[in-house]
C-alpha cells in the first residue's frame, strides 16, 4: 500500500491544525483588547473577519470560534493519516480512513467556499485564512489524486468510513468545548450595558426602535463590568485623568445635545472603517442609556482617501470614491433634523456601500436628492470636510476613529465614556475605587484594525 500520499496528507493537517492554533491565540490576544498581526490595514484585517456577525454566530451556536473548527479538522487529518499509516504497516485495508480522508476534504472545500464568501462579504482579506485556504486546497488535491483505490466509497464501505470519520470529528469536537467556551465572544453593540435592551445595530430598512434605558447609578453599572473591562477602564482613567485637555480648534457644526454638557465627545470616523462603525454603533447605545443633558457627541470626518483628504496619499484619479462621497453626504446633512438616523443607517450598511447606496441612505430622509446633490458639489463642503482633515491633524491622528473626550484624547471605548456619563464627568468619583489598580497607561486615541474593549 503507499503511504506517500498518506504523509503528505499528515504534514498538512498538522501545519493547518498549527495554523488554527496560532489563528486562536491571535484571537485570544484580540479579545484581551491587543492589536493582532494580521490586522494590518481596513482591506487586509482578519479582526473584522473574527469579529463579524457570522463568526459571532458560529461561536455562539457550536461552542467555538471558527479557529476552533480549523483546529478540529486538522486533528481528523492527522487522526484519519495515523489509522492509515497504521493500517499499511500492518497490511490491513486502509479504504476506511482513505474514503474518510477524501469525505474531510470534501468538508475542508465547502467550508473553504463559505469562509471565503464571509470575507468577501465584509470585504476584507485575512491573511491566516488565505494561508488556511491554500493548505486545505493542497490536501484535497493529494486526498483525491494520491492515494490508491476509488474516488468514492463503494457499497459496503460507508460504514467503516463514517465510524472513524465520524467518530474521530466528535472527539476532537468535544475535546474543544472547553477552551472554546472559555473564549470570549465579540462584544456586541450595547454589550457594554448592564441588560441588553435593544438590537445589536439599526438595520436600515427594517428599523426598530429600541424601548428607553433606565441609565444606572455608577456604582451598579462598574459592578456589572466583567474583570478584564475593569482592568482596562482604570488604566484609561489614569492616562484621562493626566491628560492636559485641549481647547476646540474649530466650532461645532451639529452636536447632539446641550453644548454645557459635563460629558463631550467629537469623533472622527471613516464610513468604511470597521471599528468607526462599532464606535457609531456604542454611541447610538450610550445616547439612549445617558442621563438626559449629561452627553454632547460631535461628529466630524477623516475619509481614508486621498482624492478628498490631503493628509492621505492620492493612490489613483479623483473619481468618486465611496469614501469621500459618504463624508460629503454626511457634511451636507449636518442641519437635516433626521441627521444622526441616517449616519447610524449609512455605518449599518457600511458591508454594501458603494456611492449609489449613499446617496440612496442620504435622501432616505428630509433631504431631497437635487438639494442634496447641489451641497455636495458646493466647493464650502469640502473645505468643511478639510477644516475636520486639518482638526484631526492638530492631533497626530494615527487612524480611525480619533475621539476626544473633554478634550483629551481617549480609545474609542464605550465603557470610557458611558462610566464618564454616569459620574456626571467626574474622573475622580468616589465610585471609581472599586477598579483594580492601573496597570498601564492606556493608548490614547484609536487605530484602525486596532479593537479597544
Amino acid at each position: 500500500v503507499p503511504t506517500r500520499g498518506a504523509l503528505a496528507l499528515l504534514v498538512l493537517g498538522i501545519l493547518t491544525s498549527g495554523l488554527a492554533i496560532y489563528q486562536w491565540m491571535e484571537l485570544l490576544t484580540l479579545r484581551a483588547g491587543g492589536s493582532t498581526s494580521c490586522g494590518i490595514s481596513e482591506q487586509v484585517n482578519c479582526e473584522t473577519v473574527w469579529n463579524s456577525d457570522f463568526a459571532s454566530a458560529v461561536h455562539d451556536t457550536l461552542g467555538i470560534p471558527i479557529a476552533g473548527l480549523g483546529l478540529v479538522w486538522g486533528l481528523v487529518a492527522v487522526g484519519l493519516c495515523a489509522l492509515y499509516l497504521a493500517w499499511a504497516k500492518a497490511k490491513r485495508s486502509v479504504r476506511p480512513a482513505t474514503n474518510g480522508l477524501r469525505l474531510l476534504a470534501v468538508a475542508g472545500i465547502v467550508s473553504v467556499v463559505v469562509f471565503a464568501g464571509v470575507s468577501a462579504r465584509v470585504g476584507v482579506v485575512c491573511p491566516t485564512c488565505l494561508a488556511t485556504y491554500a493548505l486545505v486546497i493542497a490536501f484535497a488535491g493529494v486526498a483525491w489524486k494520491g492515494l490508491p483505490g476509488p474516488l468514492a466509497p463503494q457499497s459496503g464501505e460507508w460504514g467503516e468510513a463514517l465510524k472513524w470519520t465520524v467518530g474521530i470529528s466528535a472527539v476532537a469536537f468535544i475535546a474543544m468545548q472547553m477552551p472554546g467556551r472559555a473564549t470570549p465572544h465579540a462584544q456586541k453593540a450595547g454589550a457594554f450595558l448592564p441588560t441588553a435592551t435593544a438590537p445589536a445595530k439599526v438595520l436600515y430598512g427594517d428599523e426598530v426602535e429600541p424601548p428607553p434605558v433606565t441609565p444606572p447609578t455608577l456604582e451598579v453599572y462598574l459592578a456589572s463590568l466583567p474583570q478584564q473591562q475593569k482592568q482596562y477602564l482604570a488604566n484609561a482613567l489614569v492616562a484621562y485623568r493626566a491628560a492636559t485637555p485641549e481647547p476646540a480648534v474649530y466650532p461645532a457644526r451639529r452636536i447632539y445635545g446641550p453644548v454645557d454638557a459635563p460629558v463631550k465627545v467629537v469623533e472622527w470616523t471613516d464610513s468604511k472603517c470597521p471599528h468607526c462603525k462599532s464606535l457609531v454603533e456604542e454611541l447610538a447605545y450610550i445616547k439612549r442609556a445617558s442621563p438626559e443633558g449629561k452627553l454632547s457627541v460631535e461628529a466630524r470626518h477623516f475619509p481614508l482617501d486621498g482624492a478628498c483628504n490631503p493628509a492621505i496619499p492620492r493612490q489613483g484619479p479623483d473619481a468618486p470614491s465611496v469614501r469621500c462621497e459618504a463624508a460629503k453626504a454626511m457634511v451636507c446633512l449636518e442641519d437635516a433634523k433626521d441627521f444622526w438616523k441616517l449616519r447610524e443607517r449609512l455605518f449599518a450598511a457600511q458591508a454594501f456601500l458603494s456611492t449609489d447606496k449613499v446617496m440612496e441612505i442620504a435622501t432616505s430622509g428630509s433631504v431631497a436628492r437635487p438639494q442634496l446633490e447641489a451641497c455636495m458639489s458646493n466647493p464650502q463642503t469640502l473645505s468643511k470636510l478639510r477644516q475636520d482633515v486639518e482638526y484631526a491633524m492638530k492631533f497626530n491622528i494615527q487612524g480611525t476613529p480619533l475621539v476626544l473626550l473633554n478634550g483629551r484624547q481617549v480609545p474609542p471605548s464605550a465603557p470610557l465614556i458611558y462610566s464618564l456619563v454616569l459620574a456626571n464627568g467626574d474622573a475622580n468619583a468616589a465610585a471609581f475605587v472599586v477598579l483594580p489598580p492601573a496597570r498601564a497607561p492606556a493608548a490614547g486615541g484609536g487605530h484602525e484594525g486596532h479593537a479597544h474593549p
